[in-house]
């Protein structure tokens, strides 16, 4: 994706494209979905969530974003926690993934190109892309974003202490 880059494998390589490959038991997985985002915003418990060929199983799926879901939308962008009942599963030290569907941005390169820019002068998330499917079916192209979050501030602050705010 990005010439030029290191040879790192991680979830967060700018070189490689993902593979995310989500299995409901479900068939009205999407619907289920639209209903917890509307109410309590609650996780969709996932059979499983295969990353790279790497399986977890019984991981947390709900939509997120608020200008970028609507229940109309056929690709809504996604939060997926690994650890979601199985404490401490995650993927190269992720726990949770944030998977944005491109709202507004026909060339799919917006979110990660500004990320990738910015990191030259400032603190801020990984990004890349990912290839998603859901139970087989291809679904689409994801741009991957590191979650901010006290791991996020660990890793380049050394603290996860003092005021974290996050609007919704």
């Amino acid at each position: 994706v990005f010439p030029g880059s290191g040879k790192s494998q991680s979830l967060y390589d700018p070189a490689t494209l993902q593979k995310i490959e989500i299995h409901f038991n479900q068939s009205n997985w999407d619907y289920m979905l639209d209903t917890a985002k509307s109410g309590s915003e609650g996780y969709l418990l996932a059979q499983s969530v295969t990353i790279n060929g790497e399986q977890f199983d019984s991981v947390g799926v709900k939509y997120k974003g608020n200008s970028s879901y609507s229940a109309n939308r056929a690709k809504n962008p996604f939060h997926i926690k690994l650890d979601y009942t199985i404490k401490n599963q995650g993927y190269h030290g992720y726990e949770d993934l944030k998977l944005s569907n491109g709202f507004q941005d026909p060339s799919m390169i917006r979110e990660a190109l500004a990320y990738r820019i910015l990191e030259n002068y400032m603190d801020c998330p990984k990004s890349n892309f990912a290839q998603v499917y859901i139970n087989g079916a291809y679904h689409g192209l994801y741009t991957s974003n590191e979650d901010i979050n006290k791991e996020f501030l660990e890793s380049r602050f050394s603290s996860s202490d003092g005021i974290f705010v996050k609007c919704n």
